[in-house]
C-alpha cells in the first residue's frame, strides 16, 4: 500500500473533509434486508457434514478444522437441511437446485423489496428501472422477471440483471443504478430504480461437500456463506418527492479487474450446481485491488489529500482475514469497520447481499464522518468501489 493512504493525521492536523456534492447524484431513499429464519452455528455444519461423510477422511477433518475458526456465529440459511432431496446418498440435481432458488430465491427477493419500496414510499407501480443480481442462479427467464411480476412492477420497467459478478455484485449494481439515474437526469426523466440481490448458497452446499470429498482442493464454501436478500432505492432528484427520505448520495465510483487472476477466484458449473474456488491469495489480492481505485476516486473528487481514516468503510465481509487485512492495511480503527465485522459475525458471507446489508447497519450507526467507502470483491478478481455521502 503506498503510504500516502495510510497515513493518519490527527484532527488538529488536517480536520475531516466532506465528500463534496453536485447537487444531482443519485440518492439511496430505502434500504432493507430479508434473511432466512433458520440460523446456523458452526456445530451444525459438522452434524450436517456427518451425516454423509465419516469423519476420519482428511479433507473432512480440514474443512471441520476451518469451519471452527471463520469467527462466524450464525448464518442465515433457507430450511431445506431436512428436505428429502438433500439428505439422499447423492446430491441434489442442478434441476433441483435450480427449483429451490426459484421457490425460496424469490419469495425472499420479494419481501426485500417490499420493505424497501415502504421505507422509501414508493408504489411499485412507479419503480422505471430495476437492477438485480445473483451469482446462484442462472435460469432464464431471470429469477428478477419473477420478482418484478409478483411485485406487479409497470411492464415497462426497464431491467438489467448481473450475473458472473460473484460476491462484487451489490456494489456492481449500486454502479450501475447511479449510471441510469444520471442517465435519465441527462434525458431530463425520472428515474426511480430498485435494486435487488438475492443469494441462496446453502442450496450448494451438498455440491461443494461432494466435490470437495473427490478432489484434494479445500473448498471453503461451505463453512462461510449463508443465504438472504437485500433491496435499496436509487432516484434521481426528478424521481424524488418530499415524502421520500434521503439516506446516501452515490456520489462516485470506480471498478477494476486484477489482471491475471481469473482463476484464483471462480464459480463453475458441475452436475450438482455452481462450485466455488478460492485460492490462499484472494485476502492479499483484494487488498492490493483497493488501492487504485480508491486513489482515483480521491482525486477525481477534490480528495487527494484525504487518509483513509477520514472515511467509514462499508467493506464487504468476505472473510475474517479480508477485514483485519484491509484494516491493517489503511491502519483504520476498528470502529471504521464494525458494520462489515457485525454482519460477518452474525451472517457469514451471503456473496452481493453482503454490502448490501452492511450499508443497512451503516445507516444505523452513529458516525464520526458522513463519508462512507463502500467496496466489494469478486471473480476474476473484481473490485468495486463507491463514495457515499450519508445525508440522513
Amino acid at each position: 500500500m503506498g503510504n500516502s493512504l495510510s497515513s493518519s493525521p490527527s484532527p488538529e492536523q488536517n480536520p475531516q473533509p466532506e465528500i463534496p456534492l453536485r447537487g444531482d447524484e443519485a440518492i439511496i431513499t430505502g434500504i432493507a434486508t430479508e434473511w432466512p429464519s433458520r440460523l446456523i452455528g458452526p456445530e451444525e455444519l459438522n452434524k450436517y457434514a456427518l451425516k454423509f461423510y465419516p469423519e476420519n477422511p482428511p479433507w473432512l477433518q480440514k474443512l471441520l478444522m476451518l469451519n471452527a475458526k471463520t469467527g462466524i456465529e450464525t448464518r442465515a440459511v433457507i430450511d431445506l437441511w431436512d428436505d428429502p432431496r438433500w439428505l439422499r446418498d447423492q446430491p441434489p440435481t442442478a434441476e433441483e437446485v435450480d427449483n429451490a432458488f426459484r421457490e425460496y430465491g424469490v419469495e425472499l427477493a420479494k419481501r426485500a423489496a417490499l420493505k424497501a419500496l415502504r421505507e422509501s414510499n414508493i408504489d411499485p407501480s412507479s419503480i422505471t428501472h430495476m437492477v438485480s443480481v445473483t451469482a446462484t442462479n442462472a435460469g432464464a427467464p431471470g429469477y428478477d422477471q419473477l420478482v418484478a411480476r409478483d411485485l406487479g412492477l409497470p411492464d415497462t420497467t426497464e431491467r438489467v440483471l448481473l450475473s458472473g459478478v460473484g460476491c462484487a455484485g451489490g456494489c456492481a449494481s449500486l454502479r450501475l443504478a447511479s449510471a441510469l439515474a444520471d442517465a435519465a437526469t441527462h434525458r431530463k426523466k425520472e428515474a426511480r430504480i430498485l435494486i435487488v440481490a438475492c443469494e441462496l448458497c446453502s442450496i450448494q452446499i451438498r455440491s461443494e461437500l461432494h466435490a470437495a470429498s473427490q478432489s484434494p482442493i479445500t473448498r471453503i464454501g461451505p463453512v462461510i456463506f449463508s443465504d438472504g436478500a437485500a433491496a435499496l432505492v436509487v432516484c434521481n432528484s426528478l424521481g424524488m418527492s418530499d415524502k421520500m427520505p434521503k439516506q446516501f448520495a452515490i456520489v462516485d465510483d470506480k471498478s477494476v479487474t486484477t489482471s491475471g487472476t481469473q482463476e484464483e477466484m471462480s464459480v463453475k458449473v458441475s452436475t450438482y450446481g455452481f462450485l466455488a474456488t478460492f485460492s490462499k491469495k484472494i485476502p492479499e489480492l483484494a487488498i492490493g485491488s483497493m488501492e487504485a481505485p480508491l486513489q482515483s476516486l480521491l482525486q477525481t473528487n477534490g480528495m487527494s489529500s484525504a487518509s483513509p481514516t477520514d472515511f467509514y468503510w462499508a467493506l464487504h465481509p468476505g472473510g475474517r482475514a479480508i477485514i483485519e487485512g484491509v484494516q491493517a492495511a489503511f491502519k483504520l480503527p476498528e470502529d471504521s469497520l464494525s458494520a462489515s465485522y457485525e454482519i460477518y459475525k452474525t451472517r457469514g458471507n451471503s456473496s452481493s447481499v453482503s454490502i448490501l446489508a452492511v450499508l443497512e447497519k451503516v445507516r444505523e450507526k452513529k458516525l464520526q464522518t458522513p463519508n462512507v467507502v463502500a467496496c466489494s470483491f469478486g471473480t476474476g478478481i473484481r473490485a468495486e468501489m463507491a463514495l457515499l455521502r450519508r445525508l440522513g
